[in-house]
């Protein structure tokens, strides 16, 4: 039973991670890759340089709040399966006990076919291998939505990431800037040249938020 608490933590922070790691790739990714295209200045030509805050896009952007939520009801599935499988392991001991010590306790079972639990509480080994597969069983099914969970917060940080790649490409190309950075990516930078609020306001006019089948 402990393992099995120990499961859901695991697959909760398991998934956190990957998520969080499939996020610094891609921004690792996306920042070179404006690097790599960003020539360098003629002398005397004017660049216009605009900056937006990532964290405050992901806040406020629709799109990823609906990934976020999202996120919360794919943990509270795993959970409440954690829950689940939990409660009918300890309800199916409890019952196990139940009938099995008595027995046990008036000498009417085999000391090599029991297996004490607790302190004067016994069970069957029967009833033991049944314990065992029905936490395999739990096991099974929380790695497989644990796997769901990560596979789809997986694709939905790289539609994410392209949805905010393509408005920027756009927004850029109608305001004629010629490069707009990630605030955390810059060490200083006025902050007349934040177009934070442009971009989010542009970005949940264009998202139109799928219904839920």
């Amino acid at each position: 039973m402990n393992n099995l608490k120990n499961l859901m933590k695991l697959a909760v922070l398991a998934m956190a991670l990957t998520i969080t790691m499939g996020a610094c790739n891609q921004d690792n990714k996306k920042e070179t890759k404006k690097q790599e295209k960003v020539a360098p200045a003629k002398p005397g030509q004017h660049v216009e340089i605009r900056y937006i805050d990532q964290d405050s896009v992901t806040k406020s952007y629709n799109l990823a709040k609906d990934f976020q939520e999202m996120e919360t009801r794919l943990s509270n599935e795993i959970e409440q399966a954690g829950k689940k499988h939990q409660n009918q392991i300890e309800e199916f001991v409890k019952n196990a006990i139940a009938t099995t010590t008595p027995k046990v306790m008036a000498g009417q079972m085999d000391p090599n076919q029991v297996v004490q639990v607790e302190k004067d509480k016994f069970i069957t080994v029967e009833q033991q291998k049944k314990v065992e597969e029905m936490q395999k069983n739990a096991e099974a099914e929380i790695g497989k939505l644990q796997q769901n969970a990560t596979n789809q917060m997986q694709l939905s940080q790289k539609q994410l990431t392209d949805s905010v790649d393509n408005f920027l490409k756009d927004f850029a190309k109608q305001n004629n800037y010629d490069v707009i950075l990630y605030k955390a990516a810059t060490l200083y930078i006025n902050p007349s040249l934040d177009v934070t609020d442009q971009v989010i306001e542009g970005l949940n006019k264009r998202y139109t938020k799928v219904a839920k089948k």
